[in-house]
């Protein structure tokens, strides 16, 4: 994946409120997705017991999983650009006069989320446009870089939390 990469972080607060997030994202890279062809054909399923391909009456793969041809095409070349909205926190910290009064010096309430917001091109087809990686071997795996097969997809989460100080 080739193109341009850029984020955007800020924090901001009034009074009690804080808010900080942390955008991400990339443009005019691409990837040769053919998770969508590995899908439909690798994991299809059996399509019989004993697949005759040329019906000569003699089992051609002896009852193994069908796997399609993949034929090197550049089809599967698809726009990898994105935006996504990282992180995203919004914390409330209470009045040090009110926790002073119990024995606490400050107490911070906050919820934050990862990958809240993750948008990419209308012709991208598969769960993850940055499922690639810079090293590796010659092995075409689920990271190898520039091509796609089995990217994981992104994972979302929200964390609620109480900071506490004595």
């Amino acid at each position: 994946m080739v193109g341009t990469w850029s984020k955007l972080n800020s924090s901001i607060n009034y009074k009690a409120l804080d808010m900080s997030f942390q955008f991400q994202g990339a443009h005019g890279g691409e990837v040769y997705n053919i998770d969508p062809h590995n899908y439909g054909s690798e994991f299809g399923g059996r399509l019989v017991d004993s697949f005759d391909a040329n019906e000569d009456g003699i089992a051609d793969n002896n009852g193994e999983f069908y796997i399609g041809k993949r034929f090197q095409t550049d089809a599967y070349i698809q726009d990898a650009s994105y935006v996504a909205l990282r992180n995203l926190t919004i914390g409330y910290t209470f009045d040090p006069e009110l926790t002073g009064k119990v024995g606490i010096n400050n107490v911070r309430l906050y919820v934050a989320a990862t990958n809240l917001l993750y948008l990419w091109g209308d012709d991208y087809t598969a769960y993850n446009p940055e499922g690639v990686q810079t090293a590796g071997s010659d092995y075409l795996g689920p990271t190898t870089y520039g091509a796609q097969v089995g990217a994981s997809p992104i994972v979302r989460s929200f964390t609620l939390g109480l900071n506490v100080n004595f």
